[in-house]
């Protein structure tokens, strides 16, 4: 009973389907090829400048199309997609896959340009394509999945994300090796370069086309439509939209532009300047002196930043649990904290491998950067406005990019004494300054905090990731499971059905005590019977489970220690007296459960008590007005 990777659905934004696990990869396959391209501006193309003639005072200034291509394209383009809708391309997806083929074309050529001007104007094509393709593609996440997934989704994003930068990294380190390509071309770019910029090329076509033809987008409903054709069109309309969106936009997304004021000034000097300060601390060279030592500073830090992505894909496992549990502001104060102390050790580090540590903390800074801002945004705008308000976080990003560009290269040679090991010291410092920063943010009142990962640590339950049910197949548990359907359902939830059972042949019980399954042969049939009537319109993700041994540790187990679960039992199980009001089972799950737990009046199945009821409820007011 899962989704396929193609289903259309007309649905609105509160009735979306859950995502397949295949699915859901699928969909975010793209990341990877977009943050190759982002790679390789990262690392390969500050290293590119300065092998044509560029200086290093001159980094700063030559990184400008970076930060303006993503202050005026990515909102742009994020309002734009918000009012777009064709009944075969979809709202997103026009936008990702434009982008991707401008990436793909500039990436190939890039490399063959041996004049410095030139390669700058590739750079802004190439960021031009890569903001077309990245915030359209982020609110695309958000559009086609329900609440109860986005976690899920940006998590796989991350992950995605975390291994396009590895290899793109990893490929300069290691291509840089190749003896055979480490002969220059007549521009100055060394032929193993141009072996990286040709495998970025063919990773963003093959990944972003994958995925955006395998992976659909939900129909809006008619009213949304009827919305979009009303809405006003063109460049004024759009920069109007943004203007308000800045008005109108949560407290906590100003709060967080203040952490990203210290957070991107900072990771744009690193950067431009990682592969300058190992060179000076680690293998005693310069740009200006060039040379088999510089290539090497070159390839070396492309593995430096394979590196800190690599430990991004794995930490990304478990940032978005810990913001779930702890709060986004303390999981960010501590990862800026964690990276500011790397940088600052990097600055001092003259051994290669030791260099390599100091990766660690900054990769967990870099899950954290690119994963839980923009989960909290999903989740705290209104789901028509997600588009415009990517746009908006990642122009909280772009704007200390763009100081940056226009104030570091005065202050590098200047306040710096031209080096690049002063210049990470300094990274390392705003990072700290940023760390502090995040601790002052206060969280927004409840109404105001965000459902999926708050920015303060979770005052309430908003959302359930799965629903559990126990059935033995008997009428009251199949009444339970009904109504855990119907949960589920609302809460696009995954609805996980547990059967338990023991071993062996049974035992003769108390009369009014509980009656366990024995036998799994039993248990299964139980089991099947329990979801026979459930469809996909009650239930679209299902997960059944048989389980031998106690059925309360059985429901217990299947929620694990998830608070963001719901645990849905009846009053009374199989054998158990009319007198109890709660049986053995349901009274064990109360008891222990450290999540939410439905408790389901199954009783309502006695038809004689319900009249008796109702009788006793005539009598008691004749009008038969029962109002209080």
């Amino acid at each position: 009973m899962t989704t396929t990777l193609t289903a259309t659905v007309t649905t609105d934004a509160e009735r979306k389907p859950l995502m397949s696990g295949p699915a859901l990869l699928m969909m975010n396959l793209g990341f990877f090829g977009v943050q190759f391209s982002f790679g390789l501006t990262q690392s390969a193309v500050n290293p590119l400048f300065l092998l044509i003639g560029a200086s290093p005072e001159q980094l700063p200034i030559l990184n400008l199309a970076g930060p303006v291509t993503g202050l005026i394209i990515q909102p742009l383009i994020g309002a734009i997609s918000d009012r777009t809708w064709h009944p075969r391309w979809g709202r997103r997806r026009p936008f990702i896959t434009a982008g991707a083929l401008l990436c793909a074309v500039i990436l190939f050529l890039f490399p063959f340009v041996g004049i410095l001007w030139l390669a700058v104007v590739c750079f802004w094509l190439l960021d031009a394509g890569n903001n077309t393709s990245m915030e359209p593609y982020r609110a695309f996440i958000s559009d086609r999945l329900p609440k109860s997934q986005l976690a899920r989704g940006f998590l796989t994003q991350s992950m995605f994300t975390g291994a396009g930068a590895v290899l793109a990294n990893l490929s300069l380190f290691l291509l840089e090796k190749v003896e055979p390509l480490q002969k220059t071309a007549g521009n100055g770019i060394p032929y193993w370069m141009y072996v990286c910029f040709m495998i970025g090329t063919f990773c963003i076509l093959l990944t972003v086309l994958t995925a955006m033809a395998r992976t659909q987008e939900l129909v809006p409903s008619d009213a949304d439509l009827a919305e979009m054709r009303a809405a006003p069109k063109g460049l004024h309309h759009a920069i109007r939209e943004i203007a308000d969106a800045v008005r109108v936009m949560p407290v906590a997304m100003h709060k967080i532009g203040v952490v990203f004021l210290f957070q991107w000034y900072a990771m744009f000097i690193y950067w431009q300047f990682v592969a300058v300060s190992l060179g000076e601390t680690v293998f005693g060279t310069t740009p200006q002196e060039g040379g088999p030592a510089w290539e090497e500073a070159i390839g070396w830090s492309g593995l430096q930043n394979a590196s800190y992505n690599f430990v991004t894909m794995v930490s990304a496992l478990f940032l978005v649990g810990f913001a779930r549990r702890i709060g986004a502001k303390r999981v960010h104060a501590v990862a800026l904290g964690m990276a500011a102390l790397s940088l600052v050790w990097l600055a001092r580090i003259d051994n290669q491998y030791v260099a390599l540590i100091p990766m660690i903390g900054l990769g967990v800074f870099w899950a954290s950067a690119v994963g839980v801002p923009y989960l909290m945004v999903a989740s705290m705008v209104p789901a028509k406005r997600t588009g415009v308000y990517m746009g908006i976080l990642n122009m909280m990003i772009v704007v200390p990019m763009l100081i940056q560009t226009v104030t570091f290269g005065w202050i590098f040679e200047h306040l710096l004494d031209g080096k690049g090991s002063n210049a990470i010291l300094l990274a390392g410092v705003l990072l700290g300054i940023g760390a502090i920063a995040m601790l002052w943010v206060n969280p927004p009142d409840e109404a105001d905090e965000s459902p999926i990962v708050p920015l303060g640590s979770k005052r309430s339950i908003t959302v359930y990731d799965r629903v559990v049910v126990g059935s033995d197949g008997t009428p009251t548990s199949l009444y339970a499971v009904d109504r855990a359907a119907e949960v589920a359902q609302a809460a696009q939830a995954r609805l996980v059905v547990v059967t338990a059972y023991r071993e062996g042949s049974s035992a003769p019980t108390e009369p009014g005590a509980h009656q366990d399954l024995y036998g799994v042969d039993v248990a299964r049939d139980a089991l099947s019977k329990s979801v026979t009537g459930l469809t996909k319109e009650r239930a679209r993700y299902i997960d059944q489970r048989l389980v031998a041994g106690d059925p309360a540790q059985a429901l217990l187990d299947a929620v694990g220690a998830d608070p963001a679960n719901l645990i849905v039992v009846g009053n009374r199980g199989l054998g158990a007296s009319h007198g109890q009001l709660l049986g053995s089972v349901p009274a064990a799950v109360v008891k222990n459960a450290i999540c939410d737990v439905l408790v389901v009046q199954t009783a309502a199945l006695d038809e004689e008590r319900m009249f008796s009821a109702a009788d006793r409820a005539d009598r008691d007011d004749p009008s038969g007005d029962q109002s209080s």
